[in-house]
């Protein structure tokens, strides 16, 4: 029994440690699973673009990134572009600072793919005024708390931590305090922390919502609790765990030590998309993989680098491809690939547990189960800090009562 009241207390305190950030995380994680719509309705000249005239076809993609490069300036460069037009939309690039220049206080361009024209520059990362900032700044607000890095992470990552390590000690403290685990007599008082008993008052009712509401829907708090670590503390936490049961490959984030170099790289633009295309061959046929559309091409002058991204039968997105190679960017040889799936299992289950965390998968109904989510945990958090709450105020009346009755003993002598 002091077990028991030792884990009913620790499940009471990681509670309500994590439950203002539960809260926060959840309301925002609502809105985020529609993230992409909401932004195109809160900054539509940021997305929307229609052609000069009907049937005009789009720009090349590295036209486009010219043409861009143009109106912005040397100041700054273009160090990626989406490859993939959609009818209506707007194009994105990703620019940073040309060497030696300073920072251009944006880091997304979105550009008229028919005309090239910019239609609007976005800070993503920062923290400004304005409707085309809010769903970035929603983005900041669930992943990190807006705060900088790496001190967003790790206040992140130790609330997923708490959460996790609630998710098994809440189910444990469900489960019926018998001499005679498993019997039947074990199962049918389980059963009735699944359900919520009728006619009840407004505490057994709200207790019943939050032990009935974490019971039903374990599992999938669990894979979002988990996922959160792996978001936060991937390296420290989340991998090392996970590596006891599975492989995994990690020859992308870990290229061998190359000679520093200086200068522009050999490779420009569309000899490094053909090299990068060439790359993606050879890996479709060794992986048997059918190749759907391309995505992007990101140019990282630093590491002497492209990467060129694509839709694969492995990836998990339906509209986006996850597919990747890195190509050197003055040989024009690939260094490293990434599979979404197919790859080594950890790889594969780690790519899983993301896309279910960001409603990736399985289409709209399962954005709008992750949007319902989100208000599922507010709620599982606010019927705790309630029944916490109504436990202190109760016990408090004992405390006065009990002084109250002792009071006579201690004046009479």
């Amino acid at each position: 029994m002091k077990a028991r009241a030792a884990l009913v207390a620790l499940h009471r305190w990681l509670g309500l440690t994590t439950a203002l950030f539960l809260v926060l995380t959840g309301l925002t994680g609502s809105l985020l699973a529609f993230e992409h719509e909401l932004d195109a309705w809160l900054a539509p000249e940021l997305h929307h673009a229609a052609p000069p005239r009907p049937g005009m076809a789009a720009l090349d993609p590295l036209v486009l990134r010219e043409r861009v490069a143009a109106q912005l300036g040397p100041a700054v460069q273009v160090s990626g572009v989406t490859l993939k037009t959609r009818p209506g939309a707007s194009t994105q690039l990703y620019v940073d600072a040309a060497p030696g220049q300073p920072p251009p206080g944006y880091d997304e361009v979105y550009a008229n793919p028919y005309t090239g024209e910019v239609l609007g520059r976005r800070d993503a990362r920062g923290l400004h005024w304005g409707r085309e900032y809010i769903m970035p700044f929603i983005f900041e607000l669930h992943c990190v708390l807006a705060l900088p890095t790496p001190w967003g992470q790790l206040v992140m990552g130790l609330v997923a931590v708490l959460w996790t390590l609630d998710c098994f000690v809440g189910a444990w403290v469900t489960l019926p305090a018998s001499r005679h685990p498993g019997s039947a007599a074990w199962w049918r008082a389980w059963r009735t922390a699944w359900s919520i008993k009728r006619l009840a008052g407004t505490f057994r009712r709200i207790l019943d919502l939050h032990r009935a509401g974490g019971l039903w829907l374990w599992a999938v708090l669990f894979v979002f609790a988990w996922s959160s670590v792996m978001f936060n503390l991937r390296p420290y936490v989340w991998q090392p765990v996970m590596a006891l049961a599975f492989e995994f490959d990690d020859s992308w984030r870990e290229l061998p030590p190359r000679p520093p170099a200086s200068g522009p790289v050999a490779l420009d633009w569309p000899q490094a998309l053909a090299a990068a295309r060439l790359a993606m061959k050879e890996l479709a046929v060794r992986h048997d993989l059918q190749l759907h559309f391309e995505e992007r091409l990101t140019h990282n002058p630093e590491q002497r680098t492209y990467m060129y991204m694509a839709h694969s039968s492995a990836d998990l997105r339906s509209d986006t491809g996850n597919t990747a190679v890195l190509v050197d960017a003055d040989s024009g040889a690939a260094l490293a690939h990434w599979l979404p799936t197919g790859g080594a299992t950890g790889n594969t289950v780690s790519n899983w547990m993301g896309a279910l965390h960001m409603g990736h998968v399985w289409g709209l109904p399962y954005r709008i189960f992750v949007c319902l989510l989100g208000a599922v945990v507010v709620g599982l958090s606010g019927t705790g800090i309630y029944l916490w709450w109504k436990k202190r105020q109760a016990r408090l009346r004992t405390a006065r009562l009990r002084q109250a009755a002792a009071l006579p003993a201690v004046l009479s002598r």
